[in-house]
């Protein structure tokens, strides 16, 4: 039985193995990290970076006492400080794009970015499963735990990127909506969604 509980700084070896295994071929980290034989090396210290900063907004996925899954993410901004960095975003968004030399990825960020709400939410950010856990309902487990910690807060909005039609239609079951696209690879795109109190898994 899979069980969820928050990450300490000694999972981050195992969750950065299980993410960058599971986002090697992600169609966004694709155009961010588009070295094929570079990529699983750096997704692998991203995540390890992230564990050990904040472990604590990190769940883990537990199977038979083997992390097998993970879901990072983030709580809601101070507001002020949010409306600030989303006011930015949005009317610097347009110019950044069409001025500055940036990286396809960059852009892609960007882009995802100006879909963000301006009032507080919850932010989830990665979320996946090693090879051997898959089809073992790790995703719904990782998902229920976080959106009932969502649903029972002040601030019962939560925003996420989905990568590919298999996680939108597993976040749509859980009431996210799409709100936007990005272009990723080739006819791929990226979906904006967003979870409106009230929402539930359907």
């Amino acid at each position: 039985m899979v069980t969820v509980r928050t990450a300490t700084r000694a999972d981050a070896p195992t969750v950065a193995r299980l993410l960058s295994e599971a986002f090697r071929d992600d169609p966004a980290w694709s155009i961010t990290l588009p070295e094929d034989e570079t990529r699983l090396a750096k997704l692998a210290a991203y995540y390890r970076r992230r564990v050990r900063r904040r472990p604590g907004w990190v769940d883990v996925a537990v199977d038979d006492g083997e992390v097998v899954g993970a879901l990072l993410w983030e709580p809601p901004a101070d507001p002020g400080a949010l409306a600030t960095v989303r006011r930015a975003i949005a009317g610097g968004t347009r110019w950044v794009l069409g001025r500055l030399p940036i990286g396809r990825g960059a852009r892609h960020t960007l882009q995802i970015e100006a879909y963000r709400p301006t009032a507080p939410h919850w932010y989830l950010r990665d979320i996946g499963a090693g090879p051997e856990a898959r089809g073992k309902g790790v995703g719904t487990a990782l998902l229920e735990h976080r959106l009932a910690i969502v649903d029972s807060s002040p601030t019962p909005l939560a925003f996420l990127e989905s990568t590919t039609p298999g996680s939108r239609r597993l976040y749509e079951r859980f009431g996210f909506e799409a709100i936007g696209t990005v272009a990723t690879l080739g006819e791929a795109s990226s979906t904006a969604m967003l979870r409106r109190p009230g929402r539930s898994a359907g």
